[in-house]
This record gives C-alpha cells, sequence and structure tokens, in this order.
C-alpha cells in the first residue's frame, strides 16, 4: 500500500507501536490519547447509537491490550484503529451503511476545511447548502468523503478499510465531490442573480 504520510512521523508511530507491544503503559496511552477523539467522530458518523460506539472502543482497547504480544506491527496506527472500530462495529450492528444524518459533517465550519466564499455575510446559508448537499449523498459517499477530508485517510487506505478496490473509491469520492460542487456553484450562481 502506498503511503505519503511523513516518515519522521511514521517512525515515531511504529516507535510507539513497538513499545505498546512490548508492554510499555506510557505508549498505550499515548496511542489512546493521540486516537481516541478521532476514533469518536468516525464512529458517530457510521453509526447513530453513541453508547455502542463507545462500548466498541472500549472492547477495542481492551483487546489491543490484551493481544498486544501478538500483534503485527504497523505504519499507521489510525488505519489500523479505525479498521479495527469499522469491522467491530459491523459485528456489533450489522449495519454499518446506516451514518446518522442529524450530525453529518458538522465539522464543515471547522477553519481547519478551507472553504473559499465571495462574501462573509452568506458564510453560514452556504454551509447549509453544502450541509444539505452532502445529506443527500449516499451513505458509501459521506462515509468515504468523510474519512478522505476528515480524517486524511488515502483513497488506498479508504478502499481497503471500505472493502473496495481502488477504482470504486475513487469513485465513490469522486462522484461525491462532483455532485458537491455542482449543488454549490448553482446555488452561488441563484444568489449572485437575486440578490
Amino acid at each position: 500500500m502506498k503511503s505519503f504520510k511523513d516518515p519522521k512521523l511514521v517512525k515515531d508511530e511504529s516507535l510507539i507501536w513497538k513499545a505498546f507491544k512490548s508492554g510499555d503503559e506510557s505508549a498505550f496511552g499515548e496511542i489512546y490519547e493521540t486516537h481516541i477523539q478521532g476514533l469518536l467522530n468516525y464512529g458517530n458518523k457510521i453509526n447513530s447509537n453513541r453508547q455502542l460506539v463507545q462500548d466498541a472502543i472500549q472492547d477495542l482497547f481492551i483487546e489491543l491490550w490484551n493481544s498486544r504480544e501478538r500483534l503485527s506491527n504497523t505504519d499507521s496506527v489510525k488505519f489500523y484503529l479505525f479498521r479495527s472500530l469499522r469491522n467491530k462495529l459491523s459485528k456489533f450492528s450489522k449495519d454499518i451503511s446506516h451514518i446518522p444524518l442529524d450530525n453529518a459533517f458538522e465539522t464543515l465550519s471547522d477553519p481547519s476545511v478551507t472553504f473559499h466564499f465571495f462574501d462573509e455575510e452568506i458564510e453560514s446559508e452556504r454551509i447549509e447548502r453544502l450541509q444539505k448537499a452532502i445529506l443527500k449523498l449516499s451513505r458509501r459517499q459521506q462515509e468515504a468523503i468523510n474519512l478522505r477530508y476528515f480524517h486524511n485517510f488515502s483513497n488506498e487506505e479508504i478502499a481497503e478499510m471500505m472493502s473496495l478496490n481502488y477504482q470504486s473509491a475513487c469513485k465513490l469520492i469522486y462522484g461525491g465531490l462532483k455532485f458537491l460542487k455542482e449543488n454549490i456553484k448553482l446555488f452561488i450562481i441563484i444568489f449572485l442573480i437575486f440578490s
């Protein structure tokens, strides 16, 4: 699998993972602290039952600790954890495709996500329009875009995580982005004509 990650981060992550595997509790704590919020966010996007997500994450970390000596090495702890959580939720709920519509992509207003708007006074309207457009995407498109742009996974990692071939993952992401772009462009045109 191709990776575009910073080699220093991969080395540090690999060292932490190896320390955890040898029983270092502080390395285990660092893995938990580094990834818990991302796991909660991702889990809540693919399953609306927050308690189930929390239980799955707790089980995941208990299993990690108990089986640490048998685990293989990994270049991406984040990918390993996200894929493991997705598999665990799939086993728990049997409906991994459900993404809650009420909180999907609430992070759109996060300053780290760059959107270029023509006028600040209509920014909230555009975000609302984008959120509505996102809800019109298929659940698989929502999940793929969430993994790509909010959790920074590569298309190869998304394909593996979602049990798709590479081309299918790219089509999901590209199709979703094309739909969103067309909806935002249409909104801007309508706004400019009628304002």
